[in-house]
């Protein structure tokens, strides 16, 4: 600690321990004076807050953050929200490519996901589907070459392939929500990679190669390096039907983009929010926690809810140092490394979903919009290293495995694995790392608790809605403690 960070601290500190002493002095009136000692709980709450700034810091402005944030709030306590970034949303990102609009991060929704469609229907959003996630047409490229065919023909086939592999998802994830229900057979499964699963099932070639690139853009990592628990609890939560859990994670998509939703969640709590205030401190001290941005003045809460990627947490100083397990799974408990790009093509190629896998260009493509004269393509691919999502010449020579004559007019990504905010796209466990981490990720350490999409036991963790989940979750829990 420099001596500029000691000065700081010990006059925040003295802030803190006069606000406590100025209490101790008013509760010694209360005692003498009994009949005099209601108080309305709004005054309480006002003569509590003057110890620190606000009552609650939320460090994060993703949709956990921002929930929690307008949760915080509306039950009275005084919130302000630090955002790293220059916009709200996390590691869900719309925005605009050759006049299209685009989720460069999360983007699907559905019903079956109920936090995100609480919020949905509380705002009144419109949502939309992607076409290619009910394809007419498909291709399958694996090692014995390039397969293609009308989804019609063969979806029994694939579909029974699918159920296969992911036969087992009923019974290990029996209350996807509740995973202590069957933590035993959750455990029992940990250390298995998605991989290791492929070599207890019988699959045709065309299973495989369906599977296989399915499975790895879900993971967003190559099959050998996913967690086989981690994607069962996907298709349990679709109701372990392959139809639904397409559904839920690759059809309906929100008019207005997900940067809307999180900014209607924002603004109706009416908190106070910082925008670009990345955190380079936070120290829990007697009375409070007093957190420092990388540019700006330390501030200071009675409480603060880290609502960031897991993958964040080792880029901050913890003061006492969080939990070595915490720090663990920060550095290396996660997995998803992979790319997510667009790219528009030459002419109108309908509804279509392309599957790679392996050295040829692995992925999952598929319409994301019909144009005019052009289609709009989202993928998928597990490498982030696997070819450069921004570069046209990369991107078509990948999508030319499915259609030899294609034409990129244009593609785009995002660098989530260089962002140092992210650090990475989603944050699902390592094979191992639900039994290593995930009572811990979830454990609060004194006045800092732990909300994010990534934590806890919320069934659609890693996506929008256990982001919601959590945030409103921790509000609560939160708010029992300061209220």
């Amino acid at each position: 600690m420099s001596s500029k960070d000691r000065v700081t601290r010990n006059n925040v500190s003295r802030r803190l321990f006069m606000g406590q002493a100025a209490m101790t002095t008013a509760g010694a009136g209360l005692l003498a004076a009994p009949a005099v000692a209601a108080e309305t709980t709004g005054a309480h709450k006002a003569r509590r807050a003057r110890q620190t700034d606000y009552d609650v810091i939320v460090v994060g402005g993703g949709f956990s953050g921002v929930t929690a944030s307008r949760d915080l709030q509306k039950n009275g306590l005084k919130t302000l929200l630090l955002e790293a970034k220059s916009r709200l949303g996390g590691r869900t990102f719309d925005t605009q490519f050759r006049g299209h609009h685009i989720e460069l991060g999360g983007t699907w929704v559905h019903w079956t996901q109920p936090a995100v469609w609480s919020e949905i229907t509380r705002y009144g959003m419109a949502v939309e589907e992607t076409p290619g996630a009910v394809p007419e047409q498909a291709v399958v490229v694996d090692g014995a070459g390039r397969t293609a065919f009308e989804v019609t023909s063969r979806i029994e086939e694939i579909a029974t392939g699918v159920g296969a592999y992911f036969a087992e998802a009923a019974t290990v994830w029996d209350r996807p929500y509740d995973s202590k229900h069957c933590w035993a057979q959750i455990a029992s499964r940990d250390a298995m990679t998605a991989a290791d699963r492929l070599k207890a099932v019988s699959l045709t070639p065309l299973q495989r190669g369906f599977v296989v690139p399915v499975v790895e853009s879900m993971a967003h990592c190559p099959i050998d390096q996913a967690s086989y628990v981690e994607m069962m609890r996907w298709y349990a939560l679709g109701l372990n039907s392959w139809g639904v859990t397409l559904d839920a994670v690759a059809r309906y998509k929100l008019i207005d983009g997900t940067g809307a939703l999180a900014r209607r969640i924002a603004a109706d709590g009416k908190v106070e929010i910082r925008l670009g205030s990345s955190v380079r401190r936070i120290e829990q001290v007697r009375d409070g926690v007093i957190v420092t941005p990388r540019s700006g003045k330390p501030v200071t809460a009675r409480a603060v809810v880290l609502a960031l990627p897991p993958r964040v947490l080792k880029t901050i100083e913890f003061a006492p140092a969080l939990s070595d397990g915490k720090l663990a799974a920060s550095r290396s408990g996660y997995t998803p490394s992979g790319i997510k790009v667009y790219a528009e093509v030459k002419g109108r190629l309908g509804k279509v979903q392309w599957a790679a896998s392996g050295t040829q260009g692995p992925g999952t493509f598929f319409t994301y919009k019909e144009l005019d004269n052009s289609t709009l393509i989202v993928g998928f691919s597990p490498r982030a290293d696997a070819f450069d999502g921004n570069d046209e010449a990369a991107v078509q020579a990948v999508l030319r495995q499915f259609d030899p004559n294609l034409e990129v007019l244009g593609c785009t990504s995002y660098a989530w694995g260089k962002d140092p905010f992210a650090l990475g796209t989603f944050s699902g466990f390592a094979p191992g790392g639900m039994t290593k981490y995930f009572d811990e990720l979830a454990r609060p350490e004194g006045r800092i608790y732990m909300a994010g999409g990534d934590v806890g036991d919320n069934g659609w963790r890693n996506f929008i809605d256990g982001a919601i989940a959590r945030g409103a979750i921790i509000a609560r829990q939160v708010s029992e403690v300061l209220i």
